[in-house]
């Protein structure tokens, strides 16, 4: 037995100190992947040393005698500190996933080979202008200046068992299309479900389930739009026969709150403000990541003429340019548009050759071109991408019909480095031309200068339609419908010191008329988050930088309250008589309720999701016969749903109930079951 414990005592110490030195090999490596912070490193093309500082957390200044020299130096940080998300953007935009991770993310890449954003990438670079080839080119020096002065590789490649692959001027136009399919539906999912909705259903309904807006609209120019009329029985009735079954085949189980992610920015002019000066706050909201899809930095260089450029802000991991900051003259902020930057194009085939399709000079045969996806431990995929004088082809509808993609990302131009200049603008007349003849994806641009002057208008192409509105798909074979270059700066919507001092944007409608014409319909959000901070922008006089803040943190939940009194009028006395778990729900939601999305109130998330979820089954009543004719359909796509919502729950129209209850108080109450299954789960 001594014998046995003394063996067993030397394999336990012989496995632990093995188990020690791996940890200590694996945090030595780590350890080694971690970026330089002192000390100096030569990097190839720089014509004079750059300067970095970094303040206690991490942000560095960059000092230097050229802008050419500052991009190597951002790209040098840029690729000791995040080139595993630089890597990851490239790759997203190329459809080249698989090569890092393997036959999980093929069909990640097909939808993203189908835009050939590689080629394209290449082409922009060939087209670009000396000066952003340079920019371009002295970035990509000093991202692999960055990545060879680490002692070993990034950590996720340790990870993987794989080595970088070397950062191309091409790349960073790739980066920029990785934020177009971000901040664009690159599938044209909302068109779609509109189109659809209009081609299943009676018009009236089709209207009225997928408004322009709602009375939650907050535009700093124009008026909310009116709601259309709910349609009455001898439009459109659930209790039919025929429409019945296609309502009651709708299961609302199984669904998940979907994550909506939303920006803002405001603008307050100088009358508003304690110091006399204009105040620019601005706030990107998109998914949670580690890293930050953002990276701070200052920039601080000589011109040409001898002037100087100071400059502060966030950049892009995999782009040379401050995206948003200020330069002591001008300072902006971006919010997405929700604009419409996509169409759907119904192809008409040639009805004997399928290889052939009709456009305004008459037919012709598709392209074709064959990408092959490399795939990690395998061997590469070929797939075949099929495109028209429009754009590639990307799907059939539910008619069996092909549909091309037009989108603003694939035109010449769409991408481009325009954007940079903002850094030396000085006004905010400069600011808004160069924002207009920048290619990125559109947004809402607002800006400030030195001067006092406040204003807005869209930064990113925008494309002049002719003949059609965008909002759902349509056929351009005879020529009537179609996109016809970009509008001039001069025709892009802005505004420029409005009477109320005050401008702000949160992805919902910013203006109306001809303006809101030329951005189009696209995915605008409720404005209850844009009213909100209009609201309290409104009430502000002697505002300082400390009250901007407030409003950056206002978590308020006012647009909820009248969600919550309506679960609390619907579990009345009779409603939980029997039902010890919705006397639970009405006691959290009543008690716990602190009128804030704060992480102690448990009413607050009940309400929320109660309202997300009448939403799907109400919904699911009414858009069942479009489910039917393309299991693609989600109501998801419908984005200005919460008025007409509001007015199906509270008018409570027979006509228009879920023909398996008897009434909208058994309809509701069946939501509440379902709200609190979610949370409780089921007895």
């Amino acid at each position: 037995m001594k014998r046995v414990l003394k063996s067993l005592a030397i394999v336990l110490v012989a496995l632990v100190l093995v188990g020690a030195g791996a940890s200590a090999w694996v945090y030595l490596q780590v350890r080694r992947s971690l970026p330089l912070l002192e000390g100096e490193v030569e990097i190839e093309g720089l014509t004079a040393p750059v300067a970095v500082d970094r303040d206690a957390q991490g942000v560095p200044t960059l000092r230097g005698e050229d802008r050419l020299d500052l991009a190597r130096g951002l790209g040098f940080l840029h690729g000791q500190d995040r080139f595993f998300q630089m890597d990851l953007l490239r790759r997203r935009a190329a459809g080249e996933l698989a090569e890092l991770f393997g036959p999980d993310l093929v069909e990640a890449d097909r939808a993203s080979r189908l835009h050939r954003f590689r080629a394209r990438s290449r082409r922009m670079i060939e087209t670009s202008s000396d000066e952003s080839g340079r920019m371009l080119e002295a970035y990509a020096e000093g991202v692999n200046g960055g990545l060879a002065a680490l002692e070993q590789k990034p950590f996720e490649y340790l990870v993987l068992g794989l080595d970088p692959a070397a950062w191309r001027p091409e790349d960073s136009a790739l980066a920029v299309w990785a934020m177009f399919l971000t901040l664009n539906d690159e599938t044209g999912g909302g068109e779609s479900a509109r189109g659809l909705l209009r081609d299943v259903l009676p018009l009236e309904l089709a209207e009225f389930l997928d408004p322009p807006g709602t009375e939650w609209d907050a535009p700093v120019v124009g008026e909310i739009y009116g709601a259309p009329p709910m349609p009455g029985p001898e439009v459109f009735d659930l209790r039919r026969e025929g429409l019945g079954r296609a309502a009651a085949a709708w299961d609302p189980g199984g669904h998940r709150e979907v994550f909506l992610p939303g920006s803002n920015n405001w603008a307050v002019a100088p009358e508003r403000t304690a110091h006399g000066h204009a105040i620019l706050a601005d706030d990107m909201h998109l998914g949670i990541s580690v890293p930050n899809t953002w990276y701070r930095a200052r920039m601080q260089w000589a011109g040409s003429d001898g002037s100087r450029h100071d400059i502060t802000g966030v950049t892009l991991p995999g782009a040379p340019a401050i995206v948003v900051g200020s330069n002591g003259h001008v300072a902006w902020g971006f919010t997405n548009t929700g604009g419409d930057w996509v169409d759907l194009i119904v192809v008409k085939t040639h009805p004997d050759d399928p290889d052939r399709y009709l456009t305004p000079e008459g037919y012709r045969s598709f392209e074709r071109h064959v990408e092959r996806i490399a795939v990690h431990g395998e061997e590469s995929r070929p797939f075949e991408v099929s495109s028209t004088i429009w754009g590639p082809v990307i799907d059939q509808d539910h008619r069996g019909r092909t549909r091309a993609l037009r989108w603003t990302a694939h035109l010449e131009d769409g991408v481009n480095m325009r954007f940079v200049d903002t850094e030396r603008a000085r006004t905010l007349e400069e600011a808004q031309r160069v924002a207009n003849e920048s290619g990125i994806p559109p947004q809402n641009f607002v800006c400030v200068d030195a001067d006092g002057n406040i204003g807005w208008t869209v930064m990113g192409r925008i494309p002049r339609r002719i003949g059609h509105d965008g909002r759902v798909p349509t056929s351009w074979a005879d020529g009537s419908r179609r996109w016809e270059g970009w509008l001039t700066p001069e025709e892009y919507p802005r505004i420029v010191n409005p009477e109320a001092g005050a401008i702000w944007t949160a992805n919902a409608r910013v203006v109306d008329g001809d303006m809101a014409a030329r951005i189009g319909h696209g995915d605008y959000d409720l404005g209850a988050r844009q009213g909100q901070i209009r609201d309290t922008l409104l009430k502000l006089h002697g505002a300082e930088e400390e009250d901007m803040l407030a409003v950056q943190l206002d978590d308020r939940a006012l647009f909820l309250q009248r969600w919550r009194r309506l679960v609390l009028d619907l579990l009345d006395d009779e409603a939980i008589e029997g039902h010890p778990r919705r006397a639970r729900f009405k006691d959290r939601v009543a008690n716990t309720w602190t009128g804030r999305a704060s992480t102690d109130s448990v009413g607050y998330r009940l309400v929320r999701a109660y309202r997300s979820f009448t939403f799907e089954t109400v919904y699911g009543w009414l858009t069942a016969p479009c489910r039917e004719a393309d299991a693609r359909f989600r109501v998801h796509s419908l984005k200005q749903w919460e008025g007409p919502l509001w007015k199906l729950v509270t008018e409570r129209p027979v006509h228009l109930l879920g023909p398996e209850y008897g009434s909208w108080t058994e309809a509701l109450l069946t939501v509440v079951d379902r709200t609190i299954d979610e949370f409780e789960g089921e007895d």
